[in-house]
């Protein structure tokens, strides 16, 4: 089974942004003054804007926005994010969230978090009618064109989001595959798509539901563990009849670190990592070693030094007050990426150490002794 494409832009936008009407518009271009008219008139392919149509609450701590974007959304590929764009006292600010679809039009669910300026403004503050922009998709995290024969998806909290545009998606497409969800919340109350995932698993044989609630009312208890891998591998056979004895079926895992890491060390040990795909919707906080960094580190533009720590150079230009771009903050969107003139850094990924002039992401980067940046 193959998945369906994406469309692409309209006639009219295409001739709008040609280089003779931009010309003829100089030195402005013709979508400066469209957006002016009207901003859903807006010919801007890198910050779509886009209505909010509907808000759903999903739980107390969750929201999803039901969104219209003008005619420069390309469309996304299920599984993948964008960076969301949106005014705070006179500030723009950025951050990543996957897309998924409500109603048939796209949307984005938001969960509240203890220090998330942008997380709570969209929780809070904004309501239908409000006008918010979006980059164009990103991610690589998504199914392949060709679909296997049985799928394993393994999310914890809202590690849901992608998980469940690929679910509905190949769900509606009528994919006749074995599909099991093993599902990590606290409790019932605090499960995002709660009604949407159980009104799956009844009108669709193929599909199953495996919740694992912290509060021990679920199917299952605990931390992902083998014993939660045969779970779902047997769970009411909807597996087992589309992979051999010997086999793992494919597996797609969104949450924390913890949980990723337990889930690749399992599909490794059964000999499987090729089958195995991950994203993470936090980036790592630290690497291996207890290295202890000292330092200097200097924004060359902003003529500022100060004393580096063990944090992301992301993290710490914010804390001395400088505003640089960041999008996703684990290392996909390249949004905070820089040009460091001096110094070594090492990614928090990878733990690769890097040296001299080059250009790096901020939000993974970690300062080994001094470091110069051009910002």
């Amino acid at each position: 089974m193959k998945l369906s494409t994406n469309p692409s832009r309209s006639t009219w936008r295409r001739i709008a942004d040609s280089r003779l009407i931009n010309a003829l518009a100089a030195p402005n271009g013709m979508g400066r003054y469209l957006e002016v008219l009207n901003p859903m008139w807006s010919l801007d392919q890198n910050r779509i804007p886009a209505y909010i149509t509907a808000i759903h609450r999903e739980t107390d701590e969750s929201v999803t926005l039901v969104l219209a974007p003008n005619g420069e959304w390309p469309g996304f590929r299920p599984g993948q994010f964008c960076q969301v764009y949106i005014e705070i006292d006179g500030r723009l600010h950025s951050r990543s969230y996957s897309l998924n679809r409500r109603a048939g039009r796209i949307a984005i669910t938001v969960k509240a978090q203890a220090d998330g300026l942008v997380s709570t403004q969209i929780n809070r503050q904004l309501k239908v009618g409000d006008l918010i922009r979006l980059s164009p998709p990103m991610g690589e995290f998504v199914l392949p064109p060709q679909l296997p024969g049985a799928l394993l998806m393994v999310a914890a909290g809202s590690g849901i989001t992608p998980i469940m545009a690929m679910l509905e998606s190949v769900l509606k497409q009528g994919y006749k595959g074995g599909i099991t969800l093993l599902y990590y919340n606290r409790d019932e109350a605090n499960t995002l798509f709660h009604s949407r995932l159980q009104a799956l698993a009844s009108t669709h044989a193929n599909f199953s539901l495996l919740p694992v609630f912290s509060d021990g009312t679920g199917e299952l208890s605990g931390h992902f563990s083998q014993r939660h891998l045969l779970a779902a591998l047997s769970f009411k056979n909807t597996l087992s009849g589309h992979t051999g004895a010997l086999s793992l079926p494919e597996c797609f895992v969104c949450g924390p670190e913890a949980l990723i890491q337990a889930v690749s060390e399992e599909y490794q040990l059964l000999g499987h990592g090729e089958k195995f795909h991950a994203e993470r919707f936090k980036a790592v906080s630290s690497v291996s070693g207890n290295t202890e960094v000292v330092g200097t580190l200097a924004f060359k533009h902003s003529h500022c030094e100060v004393s580096s720590d063990s944090r992301n150079l992301l993290e710490q230009a914010e804390a001395a007050g400088l505003q640089p771009q960041a999008g996703c903050r684990m290392g996909i969107c390249h949004s905070c990426s820089c040009l460091k003139t001096e110094g070594s850094v090492r990614n928090m990924n990878s733990g690769e150490i890097s040296h001299g002039e080059e250009y790096i992401r901020l939000c993974i980067s970690q300062p080994l002794g001094d470091v110069s940046l051009a910002l």
